[in-house]
């Protein structure tokens, strides 16, 4: 007769087990035959172990008779501690991400933002204060005692808060849980004792820093002040009646990558603050805000329902019904349908299906799998939001920083290389349905976001984002700069002119220069923008410190926007400056002088403006009008394209192919640089070295220059020699001009056109492309007499030998003032009373942040 093994009847057993609870089944609680189960003997494989939620954890252990061993088997498990791995498995399924150390972060701030809005509610609803749990048990707070208050919590409302935490708390094993309780209750009603279950977000900034996946996820927390600034510039832009509560309630404001809810947060206190300024009693529109106007999107269910949190943290003794807060599908889905990218798969539909809304409807006691499809699908129109407000994701797919990771961009959540494949090609699907895209891989998922929130703003409404700064003037970002100039009017760009780079981003932990872009999307009719409109351009001196200030803030740049240029004052604080410009003119972020920008937007329009004496016309025009750029460094070396390898070329050897393509800035203190590469040819390809060679000329231009260490922005070599990296040839259409090139790029002027032209991520530096070099403003040497451009050969070779400092200290560097005076005074004959403003505008300059970089006692 066949005879079952013990395994067999012990997993028919566990089935058995299973069946007996709803909660059991629900939340796996039972296994068998595992090992890894007991905690410091991972090879112990227990029969059946049992953890109910909430619950001790009972093991059984059987035995086919004659069963001698089972009792004492029994009797070994007595006393044992699990390993808490399946505790931590079970928070990663709810949180929908990996085990990992972010999982027991993420769940740890839920649980305690509940905790605190628990004490927010108590006085409103019958609700049992945690003191008073406490003291049913006289000693701790339980844990079954919290999920029994929790539970009649949601009967009430507040499904986005408490649901989330009911399920992270309910597996937790229950002396890890009264610990744990213990802790975090006596903080919340620390807390609450302060008054600071009222703040907004305080939940939010734990939350932003316990997130460990900022690498590839690069969910940056926006500060609450940076948050309020950007809110109160944005909605100060809302036509809207603000005595008319049945408008507020129409209105659209969304944030489809919300992470915490701070710009989500922040924009509806604006409103609110408007309400209460007219009479209004906001706590009359709050749950139909909370249900119709308040729209928010992100792939972190942790971060879901902490901005669900925030929103409900307005008025906590307002109950509500459904929200408009989801959590968006990411990575590959198992109910078979295709692989999700989050929100940017909003960028082509306009309904797509959430893992689940926050919302008390959404979600309801059935848990997901009960919950009807339309009630999961995720809608929101083309066109419909009055405010699109968003910090996005910065990370680029190209971006190879990140070794052995295929697509950085999507590497979020643990996602298999395979994975990221498919999510980037999904992407490219998305941008195959769309026309007159402006996302660049080059500049990072932020220019997707920018198209997701161009499709869903309305014309007429006001788009606010948080971007990298490399948006105001970076070649991969020049289609969505065409974008705000085509589409959009009254553009207003906010930074920070501050030395360190962490001062200079609005976002914590970034880093990296950021930029605020606020923008009005042009009427139906095109109306509302017009090819005069230029951009206001917000510099500010420090961030926000509080909420308040950033206020206050807000209102001083709204008082400026009737000038050209000026400073920003709270008070008799001044903030900051602004200056009003093309959406092009992207030199103008980060500046602390107006009248710096002055000269640089004056130098590419032809004009000397200088304070204390009246404009003057130059001679200027750009490079490109006068002859052609180099190659592009892997013409030269690339493999597979260019003809040469190139090794280094020692001091006294004489090279056939000479070339410039390294830095070392002790080197290039005078105009003349020796050659410090050579080429050397690959076998085959003699015609194409050839054809490299005849690109080769004396002048060089620096593509990378590092203002507070290098001094040339432009350089000679003793004779020919071809470009490279750092230095490409520029080869002009009469090789006289040369020394007239190279002398006008080493004023003072030619390194504010050089500073202003380039991209200045960093503080310090200023770079060039092979491709924007052409647009470098030069003095036009085809108006010059040939007298005067003799007359400036000769003039370079006196300066030939002589050193230059390092150009951010060309306030005191003797050589620099000199060739000042030769070149305007001498060359160009402008007058001497010019020089004064000169020295003056020379200081101003090299106390530009961007220049110093905090170089040389410099701030």
């Amino acid at each position: 007769m066949p005879r079952n093994t013990e395994i067999v009847i012990n997993t028919e057993l566990a089935g058995a087990l299973g069946r007996r609870h709803p909660r059991w089944n629900e939340y796996q609680a039972v296994t068998v035959e595992a090992t890894g189960v007991l905690l410091g003997d991972p090879a112990a494989q227990p029969d059946i172990v049992l953890v109910h939620p909430g619950g001790s954890p009972v093991i059984v252990e059987t035995e086919v008779l004659p069963a001698r061993t089972v009792e004492a088997d029994a009797r070994s498990r007595l006393g044992r501690y699990l390993d808490g791995g399946t505790f931590l498995e079970e928070m990663a399924r709810i949180l929908k991400q990996e085990d990992a150390e972010q999982t027991s972060r993420m769940a740890m701030a839920i649980v305690a933002n509940a905790l605190m809005f628990h004490t927010a509610i108590a006085g409103d609803h019958d609700v049992a204060t945690l003191a008073e749990l406490r003291m049913a048990t006289r000693r701790s707070v339980s844990q079954q005692a919290v999920l029994d208050e929790w539970a009649r919590i949601l009967q009430i409302n507040y499904w986005p808060i408490f649901k989330i935490a009911s399920d992270l708390l309910m597996v937790i094993p229950a002396r890890k849980a009264t610990r744990i309780l213990d802790d975090l209750a006596a903080v919340a009603d620390e807390m609450a004792g302060i008054g600071v279950t009222t703040t907004h977000d305080l939940s939010g900034q734990m939350f932003g820093r316990l997130i460990a996946d900022r690498k590839f996820l690069a969910t940056f927390y926006t500060l609450p002040s940076s948050a309020m600034l950007l809110a109160e510039l944005a909605v100060n832009r809302l036509e809207v009646d603000y005595t008319r509560p049945e408008r507020l309630v129409d209105l659209r404001i969304a944030d489809l990558a919300c992470g915490t809810g701070a710009l989500l947060s922040a924009a509806y206190v604006r409103i609110a603050t408007r309400r209460r300024r007219v009479g209004g009693d906001d706590r009359l529109i709050h749950a139909d805000m909370m249900e119709r106007a308040l729209i928010g999107a992100d792939i972190m269910p942790a971060a879901t329902h902490l901005t669900a949190s925030m929103l409900s943290a307005a008025h906590p003794a307002v109950p509500f019904g459904n929200t408009k807060i989801y959590t968006m599908p990411y990575g590959d889905q198992e109910d078979g349908r295709p692989v999700a990218i989050g929100s940017l798969d909003l960028i082509a539909e306009e309904r797509v299906m959430s893992l689940f809304g926050t919302g008390r409807i959404a979600t309801a006691g059935r848990g997901d799998e009960g919950v009807d499809a339309d009630e999961r699908r995720f809608v929101m129109e083309h066109g419909s939001a009055d405010l699109m407000i968003m910090n996005p994701p910065y990370t680029r797919p190209t971006n190879h920083k990140v070794a052995r990771v295929p697509v950085p961009s999507f590497a979020g959540f643990s996602t298999s290389e395979e994975e990221q494949r498919r999510m980037s090609a999904a992407l490219k699907e998305v941008y195959r349905q769309i026309p007159d895209r402006v996302g660049d891989g080059n500049a990072g998922l932020a220019s997707n976001f920018v198209d997701l929130a161009h499709a869903k703003v309305k014309p007429g409404g006001v788009l606010a984002l948080v971007m990298p700064i490399a948006l105001v003037s970076g070649a991969s970002w020049s289609k969505v700069r065409e974008l705000l100039r085509r589409d959009y009017h009254d553009l207003t760009m906010v930074t920070i002119a501050a030395v360190r780079e962490r001062d200079r981003s609005f976002s914590e932990d970034t880093d990296m220069g950021e930029v605020l872009v606020i923008a009005t999307k042009n009427g139906l009719t095109g109306a509302g923008g017009s090819p005069g409109d230029r951009t206001l351009y917000v510099n500010l001196t420090h961030r926000p410190s509080s909420i308040t200030s950033a206020v206050e803030v807000a209102r001083s740049v709204d008082i400026a926007a009737s000038a050209d240029r000026g400073w920003l004052a709270v008070g008799e604080e001044e903030v900051g400056c602004f200056i009003r410009a093309g959406v092009g003119d992207g030199g103008c972020v980060g500046v602390r002088e107006p009248d710096v920008a002055r000269a640089a937007l004056g130098l590419i329009e032809g004009r000397l403006e200088l304070s204390r004496i009246k404009a003057m016309e130059l001679p200027l025009t750009t490079l490109e009008d006068l002859g052609q750029r180099g190659l592009y460094h892997l013409d030269i070396k690339g493999p597979n394209r260019g003809p040469f390898e190139m090794h280094e070329l020692p001091p006294g050897r004489v090279a056939s192919y000479p070339a410039l393509s390294r830095h070392d800035a002790r080197r290039e203190r005078r105009m003349v640089v020796e050659p410090d590469t050579q080429g050397r040819i690959h076998q085959g390809y003699e015609a194409k070295a050839l054809q490299v060679w005849e690109t080769a000329t004396r002048l060089h231009f620096n593509l990378d220059f590092r203002l507070n260490s290098q001094s040339l922005a432009a350089c000679m070599t003793p004779a020919r020699s071809i470009g490279g990296t750092a230095w490409p040839n520029f080869i002009m259409h009469n090789s006289g001009w040369e020394y007239t090139a190279a002398l006008w790029a080493n004023t003072t002027l030619g390194l504010i056109s050089f500073w202003f032209a380039g991209t200045r991520q960093h503080q310090g530096r200023s770079r060039l492309t092979i491709k924007t070099l052409p647009s470098l403003p030069m003095l036009d040497m085809r108006s010059l007499r040939t007298t005067l451009i003799e007359q400036a050969a000769a003039m370079f070779n006196g300066f030939a030998s002589r050193e230059f400092l390092p150009a951010h200290q060309a306030y005191r560097d003797h050589t620099r003032r000199d060739l000042d005076r030769a070149v305007l005074i001498d060359l160009l004959g402008l007058p001497d009373d010019i020089l004064e403003p000169l020295a003056v505008l020379r200081e101003q300059w090299c106390h530009e942040p961007s220049v110093h970089g905090g170089a040389g006692g410099l701030a």
